[in-house]
């Protein structure tokens, strides 16, 4: 076992191919012959699936979960840390998973603490960079530790710089301004514009973002001009 634990780590290191995903089908890992698996430090993890399209970016380190699932589309960016401590993998049955849903996305530069699973439903994003999920906390009644999951509603966006913690749920088709912190839920929340500390509902959404049919978006908008330029990226 220990062997091959070092020798899976050791592929994810390797540029991605069609060479790399066999690799990891032939460790265990349920890996679609068109996903793109850059190099990545990837350490006791028990399953991996990625769909088809599905894509993780450079340089991110992933560690102590049951479950890393990417539905076809579905994209993590660069230099993302996403981990669980062991203690919630060997307790929580539900806790300690990260899944994107398709065409869902997390961008870079963000941290995840999974210990209470984390779900990023159809088309949401993490976006931006430096937002922190932190599902684990202190339960000061009790003096106990504890975790709580946090879900991402489907097509909802979440800014850079946010905070998430256990139990929050963002609705779907919202956003999470720039900045908020998104507390542990209570109910079932209305979809809209959140934000603040803690974030409350400010105002409706609407726009083609809460639509599309992409996993990001291609275009930019130039404000001088006034001009949408079609895959500038």
């Amino acid at each position: 076992m220990r062997v091959k634990t070092v020798v899976r780590t050791a592929v994810w290191m390797l540029p991605p191919g069609s060479a790399k995903n066999s690799m990891l089908r032939r460790l265990g890992d349920d890996i679609h012959p068109t996903a793109i698996l850059y190099p990545n430090l990837v350490r006791h993890v028990d399953k991996v699936s990625v769909g088809p399209r599905a894509r993780i970016g450079l340089g991110n380190v992933i560690k102590q979960l049951r479950v890393l699932s990417l539905g076809a589309g579905a994209t993590i960016g660069r230099y993302n840390l996403i981990s669980a401590h062991p203690v919630y993998r060997r307790l929580l049955p539900e806790g300690a998973r990260l899944r994107l849903d398709e065409r869902a996305a997390i961008t870079s530069r963000h941290t995840l603490d999974c210990a209470g699973a984390v779900t990023v439903r159809e088309g949401a994003m993490i976006a931006g960079h430096s937002s922190t999920v932190l599902t684990h906390s202190i339960d000061l009644k009790r003096d106990a530790q504890t975790a709580y999951p946090v879900e991402i509603g489907p097509y909802s966006f979440v800014g850079a710089h946010c905070l998430l913690l256990g139990g929050a749920r963002l609705p779907d088709h919202s956003v999470l301004a720039a900045g908020s912190v998104l507390p542990r839920s209570k109910g079932d929340p209305e979809p809209g514009l959140w934000a603040g500390v803690p974030a409350s509902r400010r105002g409706d959404t609407n726009g083609a973002w809460f639509t599309r049919q992409t996993t990001g978006t291609r275009r930019v908008f130039v404000p001088s001009t006034g001009e949408v330029v079609e895959d500038a990226f």
